[in-house]
């Protein structure tokens, strides 16, 4: 049966503004969004749609307001011309908020991951209701100042919310009584998740191109997480513990962790554990700094810290075979820096002939909310269409 506009406007306000779409019409925009537009014809290829079965996601998507006609385009070397898709990318929001000890950080982004709305607020403690009168607080604000939100999700390290006292994260902080709690007064899905999650959804789709739906990402940092997309979807487990993997083993001799592990990763390539080493440094920045202006010491530090990294790569290269490796959060510059060691600390486990794919990016501290919004477009996509 043909949804009507009436009834896709319905379960429009059911659904917290998003349309309720058929998990197939989901699917379907999600390829015209991720690819910047597609033929009528391109889709039901993909898909395996008759030409019918299209014309009528097609209307469908029109009338939910998702997708507007793109006029006619000549998709190939021979043959008519193909009618266009595109996305409507400024219709909905998604609101993401990041949770430090001490801070809040949130961001609004349309359909493009493009931030469209950020804010930032100090807090006394970390507790559900300070989250919570905050998140409220602020959608009220983003609603009047005209976006339509369609999702909210709220990320941070479900081990340790950055500066917290031990034992503090983002679950202890915010549990899921909370979580359920907010998503009936907001009106709208509510997720909360490990912050290297949203970094996932966030860089996933600008990342994997077409054919290639497998990808790892790393995080840097004081703490190192890691991210696992296979089939394009975001691997969490079974008991949501995917991709902890900090302290595997990467050199035989080393730094022992606060967890007493000899040479595991966190304690050879963390940010705290390289700025512990080198007397007279407060940041990553300094022991570059040093390193470069020919320290012996803080060289040798940040090369063995490379080598880890590199190690750890290999290992989840021969594990999962990915189409890519993203290296990404405070501290990839020491894997520009020191490429060498980091390749040869991954050519120590990593024997494949073929060369992999690595790629390097920067992600500042104040980007955490921008993924955060991110992962909530991520679910609101993948959870209307199934």
């Amino acid at each position: 049966m043909t949804s009507t506009p009436d009834d896709l406007t319905t379960r429009s306000a059911a659904a917290g503004g998003w349309p309720g779409l058929h998990p197939t019409t989901q699917a379907a925009y999600n390829r015209i969004l991720w690819n910047g537009g597609l033929s009528k014809s391109e889709v039901a290829k993909e898909l395996g749609l008759s030409r019918a079965r299209m014309t009528t996601i097609a209307r469908d998507l029109e009338a939910a307001g998702l997708v507007v006609a793109g006029g006619r385009e000549q998709r190939a070397s021979t043959g008519r011309p193909a009618d266009m898709l595109l996305a409507r990318t400024d219709l909905f929001h998604f609101l993401g908020v990041h949770i430090r000890s001490g801070e809040l950080v949130a961001a609004g982004i349309d359909l493009t991951n493009k931030v469209v709305w950020e804010r930032r607020q100090h807090v006394g403690e970390l507790s559900a209701s300070v989250i919570g009168a905050h998140c409220r607080n602020w959608l009220d604000e983003a609603r009047a100042g005209g976006l339509r939100v369609a999702a909210l999700a709220v990320c941070g390290s479900t081990e340790r919310l950055e500066g917290a006292a031990e034992g503090l994260g983002l679950h202890t902080a915010v549990p899921e009584t909370a979580r359920s709690a907010w998503e009936r007064e907001f009106g709208v899905p509510v997720w909360i998740e490990d912050d290297v999650v949203a970094l996932t959804a966030f860089e996933q789709w600008p990342r994997l191109a077409e054919g290639e739906d497998s990808m790892v990402l790393i995080s840097l940092g004081r703490e190192i997480g890691f991210g696992l997309v296979t089939d394009r979807k975001i691997i969490l487990g079974a008991h949501r513990r995917a991709g902890r993997f900090s302290h595997v083993q990467v050199a035989s001799a080393g730094a022992r962790c606060p967890r007493g592990h000899l040479g595991c990763l966190w304690a050879e390539s963390s940010t705290t554990s390289i700025v512990n080493d080198v007397d007279g440094t407060r940041t990553l920045g300094e022991v570059l700094d040093r390193a470069l202006a020919g320290d012996g010491p803080a060289h040798e530090r940040l090369a063995r810290a490379a080598r880890g990294i590199g190690t750890a790569t290999g290992h989840i290269l021969n594990l999962l075979d990915p189409d890519k490796v993203i290296l990404t959060g405070d501290g990839p510059s020491i894997v520009d820096s020191f490429m060498e060691d980091f390749e040869e600390g991954m050519r120590t486990v990593y024997t494949a002939p073929e060369q992999p794919v690595i790629e390097v990016t920067v992600f500042g501290l104040p980007a955490w909310a921008r993924a955060a919004a991110g992962l909530a477009l991520y679910r609101r996509l993948a959870e209307s269409g199934r």
